[in-house]
Order: structure tokens, then C-alpha cells, then sequence
């Protein structure tokens, strides 16, 4: 099962919890074992799976992009292929399994922009 998820940005540089989103894409598939593809096709955004952020933090990690991005023509492009366009998940139990602090956020980096993600569900 293929679910897409729409996440409109407001900003040029954004982070967005889309957490809740996939956790209803994987119980809508029905698949209690499985795994969970997470894919942004953008060239200018990005998924990531890590530690629970607040929204104050994001710029920190834009930051970080900045100082080890070689490329300042087009910024957005290099961020988001450091942070990366795709996660993989277990699912267990008609949820993708999370640590108990980890999240899953959407990076915007060259916004705004309406953006999609895509969620594939597989047993």
C-alpha cells in the first residue's frame, strides 16, 4: 500500500513532525508485520527519523548544514541530500516501531512550497 501525504510549507527553511501521519498510513495498510519505505521526492526537502526536536532546535541543525555546505548557489539541494530524501522502518504490530524519544520529521529547504511524501507499507 501507497499512501501520499501532503505537507504544505510556509517558510523557506521548516521542520515539520509528520510522525502521526505515518503512523495512520501504516495502520490504514492493515500490515501487523512488515516494513515502512518513507520517501520525499523533492529536491530541496528531506525525511529523517531522530531524536524528539522542538521547534526552537530546528534552526540549529540548519546551522549545521550551513557550516559543511560547499555549495552556496544552491544551498537547499545540498542540505537535503545531507539529511537524505528517504527513511526505512520496521512495523510491528500495526505500528512502525519508534524509540521511545525518536520522531519523524520532514525538512524543508527551499520553501514554501506544497511538498508530498510518500509512504509505502509492506508485509
Amino acid at each position: 500500500m501507497v499512501k501520499r501525504i501532503a505537507v504544505p510549507t510556509k517558510k523557506r527553511e521548516e521542520v515539520r513532525d509528520i510522525t502521526e501521519e505515518v503512523q495512520q498510513a501504516v495502520a490504514a495498510s492493515g500490515v501487523s508485520e512488515g516494513f515502512v519505505v518513507i520517501y520525499v521526492p523533492h529536491d530541496a526537502a528531506a525525511v529523517s527519523i531522530h531524536r524528539t526536536v522542538a521547534e526552537p532546535d530546528a534552526p540549529k541543525l540548519g546551522a549545521m548544514l550551513d557550516a559543511v555546505n560547499p555549495d552556496r548557489d544552491t544551498p537547499g539541494y545540498t542540505k537535503a541530500a545531507l539529511v537524505a530524501p528517504t527513511e526505512v522502518g520496521v512495523v510491528w504490530e500495526g505500528k512502525m516501531v519508534l524509540g521511545e524519544d525518536q520522531r519523524i520529521y520532514f525538512y524543508e529547504f527551499d520553501g514554501p512550497a506544497d511538498r508530498w511524501v510518500y509512504v509505502f507499507v509492506g508485509g
